[in-house]
């Protein structure tokens, strides 16, 4: 017998989690904050609960309330990975099947690289390919498909099957493998397989339904203290990028969403949209981050693994233009928690309140660990500029002892102009670093695999200089 029923009274002891939210969102600067409670009750149910404060948009004025819709960015990943496990239960794939065995036209500008590409490749994003491609293939149903054909110019940034590279063209290929599979475009199949299936109707995927509901905006660094973020210039990415991260949604149907992944598969409603099998297939670790992160310990098929204290936490995060979503699942105890923000200031908003949280469940936050001053860094072996598509680190003598790093967009993502940053690396670790940069704590670590090197930050950057 569960104990499931007596969690959300307990985690609603403690403190005034309204005055919580609304302080941190203050300290941190983040316009507009839903945060969402799911906990399963033993009769079959579940007790969901919502807390919202600020604004949907600084500009607007107008406020967040349980109706408003954010952006779950590349928790869409995981989604998207759904509908391939669906695929999986019915016999049509497999982790180990090619992709070109499904998308015969699929090509890189590696051919017979291309070949060796498996479905498990891009599910755990050890494909090799370039993550942070941004394709603009307009907005018809056709988007995807046309994606998928630019990929034939694409490189491959390190070996198919080694370092994990976080991977969002990956997912875009999955997202055209259930097209195919499907033989409809990936939004009629999420609104097929999965939306009507779990009763979600405040979900949306293109950027054209966005006025239709009470929709959250994203805000971007203005340069100034204050205000320190403003309304975004554009609200999305392209529509091919759907699969990798365009879902919309109020908390509450992205907790219902995560219901169905704690209860193995069954929704809320009585309704199975997987296998109990396939569904605790996808939590299964595929890919080991010991040693590269503190936080993340491992990939699984779609889900990222973490632990708190002695607990496995399965979760992903998102980011878009100027918001940010975070899911924290806890199979053992049957609870979801969701933090969804609309400014950079979200993610650490998040991190201080998923500590209060822990507290609360008398489990240790999964934290960057302590660093250790001691550590001398091997400067010149790390020294250099590290490259992906989107993206170049260049890491620099500052002087006593320390490492700069500087952070160069080389692409507008969404048609959004980034600045360039610059911070000092602190050692957290043999060969990883720590520094916080556009907003975020981030953790590098040093990652040597056929005979090149990288800088590894979630994804891999590989050293050009």
């Amino acid at each position: 017998m569960s104990n499931y029923s007596r969690l959300p009274e307990a985690l609603l002891r403690g403190p005034n989690w309204q005055k919580l939210i609304d302080d941190l969102a203050v300290k941190y600067h983040v316009p507009g904050v839903t945060v969402g409670v799911l906990q399963l009750t033993d009769d079959g149910g579940a007790d969901i609960r919502q807390l919202h404060t600020g604004l949907t948009s600084s500009k607007t004025g107008v406020e967040m309330t349980e109706e408003t819709l954010h952006q779950f960015g590349s928790i869409s990943k995981v989604w998207t990975a759904t509908l391939i496990m669906q695929l999986l239960d019915e016999g049509l794939l497999t982790h180990d099947t090619p992709v070109v065995d499904l998308l015969p036209d699929f090509t890189l500008a590696d051919a017979e690289a291309a070949k060796k590409i498996t479905v498990g490749n891009l599910l755990d994003h050890t494909s090799g390919i370039d993550g942070d491609l941004f394709f603009e293939t307009g907005d018809n149903d056709d988007c995807v498909e046309k994606y998928v054909d630019l990929l034939s110019t694409a490189t491959l940034t390190s070996r198919t099957g080694g370092p994990l590279s976080y991977c969002n063209a990956g997912y875009v290929l999955l997202g055209r493998i259930v097209e195919v599979l499907r033989g409809k475009v990936w939004d009629e199949v999420l609104a097929e397989y999965l939306l009507t299936p779990l009763g979600l109707d405040n979900i949306i995927t293109k950027a054209k339904d966005a006025p239709l509901y009470r929709t959250a905006v994203g805000h971007l660094p203005t340069g100034e203290e204050s205000p320190k973020y403003a309304p975004a210039p554009v609200w999305s990415l392209t529509r091919s990028m759907g699969p990798a991260g365009l879902i919309t949604g109020t908390a509450t149907s992205l907790l219902t969403w995560a219901a169905a992944h704690l209860r193995d598969g069954l929704g809320l409603n009585g309704t199975r949209i997987l296998s109990e099998h396939a569904t605790r297939l996808m939590r299964k670790r595929r890919v080991d981050l010991t040693g590269l992160n503190s936080v993340t310990t491992g990939w699984a098929s779609g889900w990222l693994l973490e632990k708190w204290g002695t607990e496995t936490v399965v979760g992903h995060d998102g980011t878009t233009i100027g918001q940010a979503a975070f899911l924290d699942t806890f199979p053992a105890r049957g609870l979801a928690i969701t933090v969804l923000g609309n400014s950079p200031g979200t993610s650490a908003f998040e991190r201080e309140f998923k500590a209060v949280v822990a507290t609360e469940l008398g489990l240790s936050a999964p934290s960057e660990d302590p660093i250790d001053h001691s550590i001398l860094m091997d400067t010149d072996a790390i020294m250099g500029t590290y490259e992906s598509a989107s993206q170049r680190f260049t890491l620099t003598d500052a002087g006593g002892g320390h490492i700069a790093i500087s952070l160069s967009p080389r692409i507008a993502i969404g048609g959004v102009e980034s600045a360039a940053e610059t911070a000092l690396l602190q050692p957290n670790g043999a060969e990883r670093f720590v520094t916080e940069l556009v907003g975020h704590v981030l953790e590098f670590a040093v990652v040597r695999d056929d005979d090149k090197q990288y800088l590894y930050m979630s994804r891999l950057y590989e050293k050009v200089a």
